[in-house]
């Protein structure tokens, strides 16, 4: 990945397949969506890195659906970064609209994998 590295809370290095939703605005205020298989690149408290062989646009909204064994809910993230290697495009997200227990299951999802990695 190029440029400086601003993120301001830790990241947790992963590489664990999901499921995306995505979702763009079409005519008169519908919605258009469709799932996405990918892979979660890394995971902080307020973002996410995830990598598709999809190509996707900046700003659209996409839903994260974690694996049954993280006991974590979907989480909703915006597209703030795009890059592309090869293949991939690996999108940097910034979480959106988290509600205090997610997060706080977040975190304690974080600290799991991290003590698992010890």
């Amino acid at each position: 990945m190029q440029g400086e590295d601003r993120r301001r809370k830790a990241r947790l290095s992963l590489d664990i397949p999901l499921m995306m939703s995505c979702y763009q605005w079409e005519q008169e205020g519908a919605f258009s969506g469709q799932s996405i298989v990918g892979s979660l690149r890394d995971l902080s408290e307020g973002g996410l890195q995830i990598a598709t062989t999809y190509p996707l646009e900046m700003d659209m909204f996409v839903v994260i659906h974690f694996q049954n064994d993280a006991n974590l809910p979907p989480i909703t993230a915006r597209i703030i970064r795009i890059e592309r290697h090869d293949d991939l495009f690996f999108y940097g997200c910034m979480l959106s609209g988290i509600p205090l227990y997610q997060r706080q299951q977040l975190e304690q999802y974080i600290d799991r994998k991290l003590a698992e990695k010890q």
